[in-house]
């Protein structure tokens, strides 16, 4: 029964991850505002999502390896709709490359188990830049709230998976992004005007 539950949480936690990136595309490019939008943050995507790819080859976790994939495409499509709004990229790409070489040579010195705990936390390192803008910007309007409730709900999804498989890099990977997740939506609703502030 654990194992049907399992299977299932993969299946709806790797929809999560294909559409979870959506609601933030569309407001970048609805809108061309990526106030509190770090660039940074899919910078890392990428590279983070790389080294997931391959660690989940790896263990044979293969229900796992599709979610990773569609995250690459996801982030590269919201560098593109930065692009977009006139941001420029360079630096943040620069910083993602950095961080892709710092997570080579864990998995080269480490192992793969070292390799699988630090992609886990990576989502935090990869999630601080965000943080740091949204909570620097006094109204990070560019936040699409919808990004990070579908983040939350995978997370949670991921976490069961993981400690099925008593893997701890998931395992690592679903405590920090639930824990990043709701910190963004505590700041996103923490700078929304009251409910009835425009009427008034």
């Amino acid at each position: 029964m654990r194992e049907l539950l399992a299977n299932g949480a993969v299946v709806v936690a790797t929809a999560a991850s294909l559409v979870w990136l959506v609601p933030q595309i569309v407001k970048l490019i609805r809108t061309r505002d990526s106030t509190g939008v770090s660039s940074t943050w899919p910078a890392f995507g990428l590279l983070s999502n790389l080294g997931w790819i391959v660690y989940l080859i790896h263990e044979a976790l293969w229900a796992a390896v599709v979610a990773p994939v569609g995250a690459f495409g996801g982030y590269a499509v919201i560098l593109w709709a930065l692009a977009g709004t006139g941001r420029p990229l360079g630096p943040s790409l620069g910083r993602g490359l950095g961080f892709g070489v710092a997570l080579t040579a864990v998995g080269v010195w480490g192992g793969w188990t070292a390799l699988g705990v630090a992609l886990g936390l990576s989502f935090g390192v990869m999630l601080a830049p965000s943080l740091w803008v949204a909570y620097r910007t006094a109204d990070p309007a560019g936040i699409a709230p919808g990004t990070w409730w579908f983040g939350l709900g995978e997370a949670a999804l991921w976490g069961f998976y993981g400690w099925h498989h008593a893997d701890p890099g998931i395992v690592t990977y679903a405590v920090v992004a639930a824990a990043g997740s709701v910190a963004m939506l505590a700041r996103y609703a923490a700078t929304r005007p009251p409910v009835g502030a425009a009427a008034g």
